[in-house]
């Protein structure tokens, strides 16, 4: 049976953000091929939900790459038959507690 889908705010702002970098940097198909290859993974997902790796330090969390150049960050929920979507962002994107190095 396939998990419900939930997405926070972080995770579709981080979709956003990546769309629109696509849309200014590449062309329509390449947007397009995102988009339907984050799809086809978000089908996957939900009938497989420990497709992905679980984290080290929370037993429900999983993160990994969607595609070489997006990582993904979600919470299986099995008692509400869910799945949240935390993070979405580009590998190429600086961590967001990585501190900028200054010298």
């Amino acid at each position: 049976m396939a998990l419900d889908l939930v997405w926070t705010k972080r995770a579709v702002e981080g979709y956003e953000r990546i769309v629109e970098y696509l849309i200014e940097n590449f062309t329509d198909i390449e947007v397009e091929n995102f988009i339907n290859e984050s799809s086809m993974f978000f089908d996957l997902l939900k009938d497989f939900p420990d497709i992905l790796q679980r984290t080290a330090i929370h037993k429900n969390l999983h993160r990994g790459p969607l595609n070489k150049f997006t990582i993904v960050t979600y919470r299986v929920k099995p008692r509400k038959k869910q799945i949240e979507l935390i993070n979405i962002r580009g590998s190429r994107q600086k961590p967001v507690n990585q501190k900028p190095v200054t010298g």
